[in-house]
């Protein structure tokens, strides 16, 4: 079976009827009709029934369509990707996301694409506010963009890339810190993070959308001891003793190397990051990296 036989398939499939495909397909329908022939003998079963001037699916055959698509769907972005970078030898690729998710994971994604394409130019936007995100990869402001949670769907479509821990992040104790940049195995609750004084961005930030859904979940107040504008000083903030953080896992991890105590929050808080598109609007450069993303992904796994 190779992308020709499932080409046909689909073709067939869709248009339900021999003729029809031949001439969409431009070959003659003998050909069409032996190649279809040998997919069904190699699968061993009918695909397709005669139903009046035309054929309908199988059993058989439904269960092989929508797999036929994705195949078909794969061998062209990975056609594509090749055909934007080798062929015209750069692009350029614009992103938007938060920073939460523009360091991990897309800095390291972005690193590792640009180790095989270093001729390629990526732009990495950050959103006034986190709905920006949608509504600017909906315009096209930018081809892709980052988001978590379940994306809307619509004239959009995604991928899922990764599901990301958060953790607890407080200032430097003595007795419990590891010093080599680990986190304690030692949980911590939500509520009693806050006791110590939470260190967060404004509201309508990511951030602090994720840190108050559990807090809201336990029935406590979602104010901040220190509110601050520069997701950058987060960590800093705590380090110095303003309070305490909740930060993704990569994030938690550079705080605790100068000194930070990180703990895993009981119960876990994690987040789902996907890579969103226009449907039909996306170049073959972008979904070259989508795809690029989804191997990287599947090789950690």
């Amino acid at each position: 079976m190779d992308r020709r036989h499932l080409e046909y398939f689909v073709t067939v499939a869709e248009l339900g009827s021999f003729t029809r495909a031949a001439q969409a397909l431009s070959i003659a329908q003998p050909s069409l009709s032996n190649a279809i022939g040998w997919l069904e003998r190699d699968l061993d079963t009918r695909l397709f029934d005669r139903h009046g001037r035309g054929v309908r699916l199988t059993p058989a055959g439904e269960a092989l369509l929508e797999p036929a698509r994705r195949s078909l769907r794969s061998f062209d972005v990975a056609r594509g990707a090749v055909r934007a970078v080798s062929q015209a030898g750069f692009g350029r690729l614009s992103i938007i996301t938060n920073t939460l998710w523009a360091v991990e994971p897309l800095a390291r994604l972005v690193g590792e694409f640009r180790e095989l394409h270093p001729r390629v130019q990526v732009t990495v936007a950050d959103p006034v506010w986190h709905g920006d995100v949608l509504e600017t990869v909906r315009m096209g402001g930018a081809e892709l963009g980052l988001v978590d949670g379940t994306p809307p769907g619509g004239t959009l479509e995604s991928q899922w890339l990764a599901d990301l821990e958060m953790m607890a992040v407080s200032p430097p104790d003595a007795t419990s810190t590891p010093t080599d940049g680990s986190a304690d195995t030692e949980s911590i609750t939500i509520g009693d993070l806050s006791e110590r004084g939470l260190v967060c961005t404004p509201d309508g930030t990511v951030l602090r959308g994720i840190v108050a859904e559990p807090l809201l979940g336990a029935g406590l107040s979602t104010d901040v001891a220190v509110e601050t504008a520069h997701l950058a000083a987060v960590a800093p903030l705590v380090l110095s003793g303003a309070g305490a953080a909740v930060l993704p896992q990569a994030m938690a991890e550079d705080a605790a190397v100068k000194g930070a105590r990180v703990q895993p929050l009981d119960p876990p808080l994690r987040r789902s990051v996907h890579v969103i598109w226009r449907k039909r609007r996306a170049s073959d450069l972008a979904l070259g990296f989508v795809d690029f993303c989804v191997k990287a992904g599947s090789a950690e796994t």
